[in-house]
């Protein structure tokens, strides 16, 4: 026998045995629950720990699939009045090893080492959270959406501490039993909850799972996940089992701003001043009230979101509209049961419709109310509020998804838009509404799923105001392949949603083939010792576009085919693809590419080379580069864009991106003596997080284009004096940037505009 398949029959020998010693021990591990309270600080050392289940088979998911975690790992739960405690032991032999740079909630964890624990308490196969912690104690948390996706946004209550020791390193959890939704004591399957934990190992670049540890899986991907039990069966700790969720959790909230004059700068640098400095104090409320004990109901009164992330300023050379992400927490939360459609397409609710007017800026949104959760079989969905401003408006959203098979649904949305005017008169109505179906299926160890979606506007003045979409996507390993079919008639402009193009048919699909070197044959040992952890090759990836009859044009549209002939993903990390692209664009009218520069109706056709480099983050300097060449339009051009992520542990980490876009266009050919038209788009960012406790942090964010001629400041400082208590001071500013003498003329002293918030937001429970 070959030495190489003596050590991998050894090492599945290993893992095997060691998955049956784990399952010996506890095969079906359960919550236990003790009476005296915890102390949330890391140390583990309360007797109650001793005594709890210990989970300990995790196994690879990478980079040796099927093999026993490479560092031992013990997990362990137990139950009090408070919540639902978890105990980490992560062992580490080189502890000097662990990667443990992040401080700040939510951050990006792929550059630390991090324990994730996966919740699903109503067991459904459908929903779960994602609660993770790194060896700093720094949280993260997120709501699953499928298997392939989580919105990041959902932030619960709860929290966490950890520590470095000499042996590895440990964390704590509690996660308040007000923050979970599950069944009441009595009800079938109340006894048990879906269960999944996961441990990342940055310098290995190693992540291991207890279940559903295949790389065609995930820790997202609920059909496999474990089970723990005990939940119903809780002693005299807990008499009458687990306590129900509370009336009703409060988040009252006090806020003051003094916002600045606001400037208005011509071009030759003079000024006008527009009133004067103003200070204005606000309250409001937050509420979170339990219906039942699998449904939510969050409530708002006079929301105010003046922590909310900003928008990135990004230049914009297309002629489609961008898609700005959801950043406010009301309607973050509890968003994937309104998902319908794609992303940055075409969606029926796009939830930055409400409380938001042009350019983003926000409008008063007086009152909201979301109900989410679960009943029998379904999941329901129902969101409404109202909003003021100069076009008020109350706008209400239902949704619902009814269980088939293991994991699939099908489901039905409709949207709602009343505005009135300051009469209340009505000016008409938007309503919209649609059904859809998910169907995830497992044919031989590969994931298939079929996708659809067929929706209509009833508020469409003229044209087709239907839209429909079908999907087929095989998400695996080895491949990641999915067809999509879009057709989008011209008169589907949900009030509600976004539409990136309507009257087209659209076919987009990709052809991701991503081989191991072990599948290879004769290529696995130099692949190896190039450290190749895999190939990342895409046969074709397509997205055409065509308009339909009736439309100005018919016919071609847009379209994009791209070829990457040559990629990898490393042991260590590291990344690089090389692509080929053809694009092509029959844009139907004249339309403006970047001011001053006009591209003429048409039929364009050109090809470029693509390459992107994405370093480790595992290194103290992370780089994320990508640049292309080759034609654009009817002429050339480059572009380069790069972001350098550098570490200062365990408290500061700074970041500065800047991309630059080349273009050359020909002259007008109408205009004698006309030369050819050169400019170049550009964007800076600039972010420092400074962090004295995962409690306590800093955010500097500063960010310029020439597109938009502006610079601006965000400014945040977060203090958690509790989970769910939050004070907050926030400074935004912008300056011009297009004043004589550019950059170096920007009036730092005299911004456009400008406000200092205060904020500060009291968790009660009732």
């Amino acid at each position: 026998m070959a030495p190489s398949r003596a050590r991998r029959l050894g090492l599945h020998a290993f893992a095997v045995l060691a998955l049956l010693a784990g399952g010996a021990l506890h095969a079906q591990p359960s919550v236990r629950f003790a009476s005296g309270a915890l102390r949330l600080d890391g140390a583990l050392t309360e007797p109650a720990w001793a005594t709890a289940d210990s989970i300990a088979d995790f196994t690879q998911r990478d980079p040796a699939e099927g093999a026993p975690v490479s560092e031992r790992t013990v997990v362990r739960f137990v139950g009090t009045p408070d919540g639902l405690w978890i105990g980490v032991w992560a062992y580490d032999r080189e502890p000097g090893g662990i990667r443990r740079a992040q401080l700040r909630r939510d951050a990006d964890f792929t550059t630390d080492d991090s324990f994730t624990l996966m919740l699903s308490p109503t067991a459904d196969r459908r929903t779960g959270f994602l609660f993770g912690v790194n060896p700093n104690g720094a949280l993260y948390d997120a709501e699953i959406l499928t298997f392939e996706g989580e919105a990041r946004e959902w932030d619960g209550i709860w929290d966490a501490r950890a520590r470095v020791t000499p042996d590895g390193w440990q964390a704590e959890m509690l996660i308040p039993w007000q923050t979970l939704r599950y069944r009441a004591a009595g009800e079938p399957g109340a006894d048990a909850w879906d269960v999944n934990l996961r441990r990342f190992i940055r310098r290995k670049n190693e992540t291991a799972l207890w279940r559903a540890w295949r790389r065609s899986e995930g820790i997202r991907f609920l059909e496999r996940a474990g089970t723990l039990r005990g939940f119903a069966s809780a002693p005299t700790a807990l008499p009458g089992g687990l306590p129900r969720r509370a009336v009703a959790e409060l988040r009252p909230y006090v806020a003051a701003t003094e916002r600045l004059a606001d400037r208005r700068y011509a071009t030759d640098g003079s000024v006008n001043t527009i009133g004067g400095a103003s200070l204005r104090g606000d309250a409001g409320l937050d509420a979170k009230l339990a219906p039942s004990p699998t449904l939510t109901l969050d409530l708002t009164a006079n929301a105010d979101f003046a922590q909310a992330e900003v928008d990135r300023q990004v230049v914009n050379l297309t002629r489609f509209p961008l898609f700005f992400p959801e950043q406010r927490p009301f309607f973050t939360e509890g968003a994937g049961i309104f998902e319908f459609g794609r992303r940055q397409e075409t969606q029926l609710f796009y939830s930055r419709r409400i409380g938001l007017g042009p350019g983003g800026l926000p409008v008063p949104l007086y009152a909201g109310a979301r109900l989410t959760g679960r009943v029998g079989g379904q999941q329901v969905g129902v969101l409404a509020t109202r909003t003021g401003g100069d076009a008020p408006a109350t706008d209400v959203v239902t949704r619902v998804k009814r269980d088939v098979l293991g994991r699939g649904y099908v489901g039905a949305m409709a949207t709602l838009r009343d505005p009135s005017g300051r009469s209340g008169q009505a000016q008409g109505r938007g309503l919209a509404g649609g059904v859809d179906f998910n169907l995830p299926y497992i044919v031989r160890g590969q994931n298939l799923v079929f996708l659809g979606n067929v929706a209509a506007d009833g508020g469409a003045a003229a044209g087709d105001p239907t839209f429909a979409r079908f999907v087929i996507d095989y998400p695996n390993d080895h491949a990641d392949i999915v067809a999509r079919f879009d057709r989008v008639g011209a008169g589907f402009v949900p009030a509600l949603g976004f539409v990136q193009q309507a009257g087209v048919m659209r076919y987009s699909g990709n052809t991701a083939i991503t081989p191991r070197p072990q599948a290879l044959g004769p290529l696995a040992a130099p692949l190896r010792a190039l450290g190749v952890r895999r190939l990342l090759f895409n046969a074709l990836g397509w997205n055409y576009v065509r308009a339909l009859g009736g439309s100005d044009q018919r016919g071609l549209s847009n379209a994009r085919f791209t070829v990457t002939p040559l990629g990898a993903e490393l042991e260590s990390g590291d990344e690089f693809e090389l692509s080929v692209v053809r694009t092509y664009d029959v844009p139907g009218e004249a339309f403006e590419l970047f001011p001053g520069a006009d591209v003429p109706a048409g039929r364009y056709r050109w090809d470029r080379v693509e390459l992107d480099v994405t370093t480790s983050g595992a290194r103290p300097l992370v780089a994320d580069v990508t640049a292309s060449v080759g034609d654009f339009y009817a002429g050339r051009s480059w572009e380069v864009e790069g972001a350098l992520r550098a570490r200062f542990q365990p408290h500061v980490l700074a970041s500065v991106e800047y991309g630059r876009t080349g273009i050359r266009l020909p002259a007008d050919t109408g205009d004698v003596g006309a030369v050819p038209l050169r400019f170049a788009a550009q964007f800076a960012r600039a972010r420092v997080d400074v962090a004295a406790s995962p409690r306590l942090n800093t955010t500097l964010f500063a960010q310029w284009d020439n597109e938009s001629e502006r610079v601006a400041l965000n400014a945040r400082v977060r203090w958690t004096s509790s989970p769910g208590s939050d004070a907050y001071l926030v400074w935004n500013s912008a300056w011009p940037s297009d004043l004589p003498g550019g950059l170096s003329g920007v009036p730092w002293r005299r911004p456009t505009g400008g406000a200092l918030v205060a904020k500060y937001v009291r968790y009660l429970r009732l």
